[in-house]
């Protein structure tokens, strides 16, 4: 490589490695990719190249220049390469583990000028950041404004993965859960990054050169902070975090159902990354051209009538309920080609459906296609009714393409859509009745409302009550989800003085709070004789609450000279167990 000085490189990559040693010391794998990286002279140097890897740019770029803005991208491109459901959700944990990863040490850093051409995804779903030209705060400027406004890059495509679909799940639980022990983890370890970058301070990196630079990292470490305060600070609650459609509107409809929590959440919410990922793409735009051929983005390779056989007709069978890699419908279609007794069936969604239409308006004029079947319902998108009449809008698009003009019904965009996937080996036998891919994550309802995590301490006569986070609570009646909230009592409390509440998380049933409640000024003796009352409700403005589930905890029954973590069944009256 030629032109950049490779020294800060070096310098940014040694320190993620350090990070990741201790992460593995403390048995945490991170499932990091750290390259190697040597700079041999004056803007000289060598960057050992990753294999099976793509930028961001190129994965959401298949779905048009706008991919920065949707939220399907990245799984979409998981599941392609990915196809066998086990291979699917592996990919997915080394992606929950090597995203927080990145997270942490690009804030603890303060790596900049992040945008989607400098972040990779290999296929097995290791993501990892290249080019460190900017660190330590030192963000790129235009004008007066800071390129770089979120504290590290963590957008709607990334939660759509780790979440397995556009509602929170309690996998974003476990995500959130590894920022805050990576982060604090490394915390331990301040004065060793502070003195190894003190030590670079006279080598003549132009962004490390005095000590408000070492200032940066400290104060992005927090050394003075417990663990409990630091990992409130990374993930407390704030505003509500923007779903991927409020990310893609105006800065002020931020009233979406994803998990509230401060650094994680100024990063999910952040339109101005997103806007600086288009921006790239439509540069690489103007400097590549566009004379390459549409490709469709969930299919590996391309096929032709020439390959692949002409095929003679096809019709839309069913529609089936699908939950991996996210809920909704998928339509079977049974392909019939020339060759006697070839039958194949292909499942597609009504979005890959659309990418098709899309694709083929960019080769074709609208006047040589049938007309798509609108995105748009009335009621439930996803629900029944919609499907079905879907399904029927669909076969009628379908026949009449296969019917269009030669050069349309012929070209390699329809056969490779036509053309099976891995995935559709399912449709030509009997098709099991399909399990939530959420299904080890949330215990059964019934009497139970699902669960609350909660880390209880005392110390210096304070009780101290985590609320981390909740997952498996039970819709409303209405079929909506609840916006949950958590309120606290110590009883007996007969004058309700001891009450304490976090703040509601909005549209969800698998909320994250990481909220403190403290209790100041309680003897251990008296303690003892107490039980924490906890209970999750659902704000309903003008109308009374509703309990979504309680549970009571024995303070005598705990260990309080050490912290006690775990998570606690809500039932609706009853004593909880860990």
């Amino acid at each position: 490589q030629c032109g950049d000085d490779l020294r800060q490189d070096m310098l940014t990559l040694q320190m993620i490695r350090i990070m990741n040693k201790i992460w593995v010391q403390e048995g945490l794998d991170m499932r990091m990719v750290i390259f190697r990286c040597f700079s041999t002279g004056r803007g000289r140097g060598m960057v050992e190249m990753i294999p099976n890897a793509e930028t961001l740019r190129k994965i959401q770029v298949e779905h048009g220049v706008t991919g920065s803005f949707k939220d399907r991208p990245l799984a979409d491109w998981l599941q392609k390469h990915n196809p066998k459901e086990d291979e699917y959700e592996k990919a997915v944990e080394n992606f929950i583990y090597s995203c927080a990863g990145c997270c942490v040490a690009t804030y603890v850093l303060g790596i900049c000028d992040r945008h989607n051409d400098n972040i990779m995804l290999k296929t097995t779903g290791h993501m990892f950041h290249i080019d460190f030209g900017r660190f330590l705060g030192h963000a790129q400027m235009f004008g007066n404004i800071k390129r770089d406004r979120a504290p590290f890059v963590f957008t709607s495509d990334m939660a759509y993965v780790i979440n397995g679909g556009d509602k929170p799940s309690s996998r974003f639980h476990d995500f959130v859960d590894l920022c805050c022990q990576a982060y604090n983890l490394i915390r331990k370890h301040t004065h060793l990054f502070l003195n190894l970058l003190g030590l670079m301070l006279s080598c003549g990196i132009p962004e490390l050169s005095d000590l408000e630079d070492l200032k940066y990292v400290y104060d992005a470490l927090r050394p003075q902070d417990s663990d409990a305060d630091a990992t409130t600070y990374f993930t407390r609650s704030g505003t509500r975090v923007g779903d991927p459609a409020a990310a893609r509107g105006s800065l002020g409809s931020l009233s979406t159902p994803w998990p509230r929590c401060r650094l994680i959440e100024s990063s999910l919410g952040s339109v101005a990354t997103k806007l600086n990922f288009f921006i790239h793409n439509l540069a690489q735009m103007k400097f590549t051209g566009s004379d390459a051929r549409p490709t469709l983005s969930f299919a590996p390779r391309t096929h032709s009538l020439k390959t692949s056989g002409r095929i003679r007709d096809v019709f839309l069978c069913r529609h089936e309920r699908v939950f991996n890699p996210s809920k909704g419908y998928t339509y079977v279609v049974k392909v019939q080609r020339d060759n006697p007794g070839e039958v194949t069936f292909v499942q597609r969604t009504f979005e890959e459906f659309q990418e098709l239409h899309n694709k083929l308006r960019l080769l074709f004029p609208s006047s040589l296609l049938p007309s798509f079947p609108s995105r748009f319902v009335i009621g439930r998108s996803r629900g029944e009714a919609a499907a079905e009449r879907r399904k029927e809008e669909l076969n009628g698009y379908i026949w009449h393409l296969i019917h269009a003009a030669p050069e349309v019904a012929e070209c390699d965009l329809i056969y490779t859509f036509f053309h099976p996937l891995p995935r559709d080996e399912k449709a030509a036998g009997t098709n099991p009745t399909p399990k939530p891919a959420d299904a080890t994550w949330a215990r059964s309802l019934g009497k139970v409302g699902g669960e609350v995590k909660l880390s209880i301490s005392y110390k210096n006569n304070k009780l101290f009550i985590m609320v981390m986070h909740i997952r498996g609570l039970p819709p409303l009646q209405d079929g909506n989800d609840p916006d949950p909230y958590v309120k606290t009592y110590l009883l007996p409390d007969p004058q309700k003085t001891t009450k304490r509440k976090t703040k509601v998380a909005r549209k969800t049933c698998n909320p994250t709070y990481n909220e403190m409640l403290v209790y100041d000024g309680i003897p251990r003796g008296d303690l003892e004789q107490r039980e924490l009352r906890l209970s999750v409700l659902s704000e309903e403005g003008f109308w009374e609450n509703i309990l979504l589930g309680e549970v009571g905890i024995r303070l005598r029954d705990l260990d309080l000279a050490q912290e006690k973590m775990g998570w606690f069944a809500l039932g609706s009256r009853g004593h909880g167990t860990l």
